[in-house]
C-alpha cells in the first residue's frame, strides 16, 4: 500500500485550526505559559506554534512527547514569535543531533533561562555541536540532557562550555536532578 499520500501516516493529518483550538484550550490566562506535554502534534504541529502571533508573548512552553523530529525543533528555534521564550522543554520528541543543531545556532531562543532536551536521541556530535554554542545563551541556568546517547566525549565538551557561562544544573545522567535532600 502507498502510504506517499496518506496524510495521517505522516502527521499532517492535524489541520492549523484544530492546532490553534488546542493551543488556546492550554494556554494560561496571562497568556506566558503553554502545556502541550503529549499532545502529539508532530511536525506540523509545531510549525504552527512556532507561526501563532498570539503566543508573541509565551515564556514558557512544555512540548515534550510531540515527536516533532529534526523539522519541528527547526521551526521553533527560528520561529519569530517564540523570542520572549525562558523555559522551553522538548523531552521525547526524536529531535537527534540535527534538531538540537537548529537549536544551538538559533539567534531567537537567546532568552532561555531551562532548556530540556532529553531522551531525544542526541549523540556527541549533537551535544559537541550544542557545547560550541551554548556560551552564547548568556541566560541560561539550566541544561537537561539525560537520556540521550552522548558518550564522555560530548559530556565533556558541554562541560568545558558551562565553564564559561553561568550555566548552574547541568544534568547528564539518569540520577541527576532526582535526589531529595532531607
Amino acid at each position: 500500500m502507498d502510504q506517499s499520500k496518506n496524510k495521517e501516516a505522516k502527521g499532517q493529518n492535524r489541520a492549523s485550526e484544530e492546532t490553534e483550538m488546542i493551543v488556546r484550550d492550554n494556554l494560561s490566562k496571562d497568556g506566558k505559559t503553554l502545556e502541550l506535554t503529549a499532545a502529539y502534534l508532530k511536525e506540523y504541529g509545531a510549525k504552527d506554534v512556532a507561526n501563532f502571533e498570539f503566543l508573541k508573548d509565551l515564556t514558557s512552553l512544555e512540548f515534550g512527547t510531540n515527536l516533532i523530529g529534526p523539522a519541528g525543533a527547526k521551526h521553533l528555534a527560528q520561529s519569530k514569535i517564540l523570542t520572549n521564550l525562558t523555559s522551553l522543554n522538548l523531552f521525547y520528541n526524536s529531535i537527534g543531533n540535527d534538531g538540537v543543531k537548529y537549536i544551538a545556532v538559533s539567534d531567537n531562543l537567546q532568552s532561555l533561562q531551562n532548556l530540556v532536551l532529553s531522551d531525544n536521541n542526541i549523540s556527541d556530535e549533537g551535544a559537541i555541536m550544542l557545547a560550541k554554542f551554548l556560551p552564547l545563551f548568556s541566560n541560561l541556568v539550566r541544561l537537561d540532557m539525560r537520556q540521550n546517547k552522548i558518550q564522555e566525549g560530548g559530556k565533556q565538551a558541554l562541560k568545558d562550555a558551562q565553564k564559561l557561562m553561568d550555566l548552574k544544573h547541568l544534568l547528564l545522567d539518569k540520577v541527576e536532578g532526582f535526589q531529595v535532600k532531607a
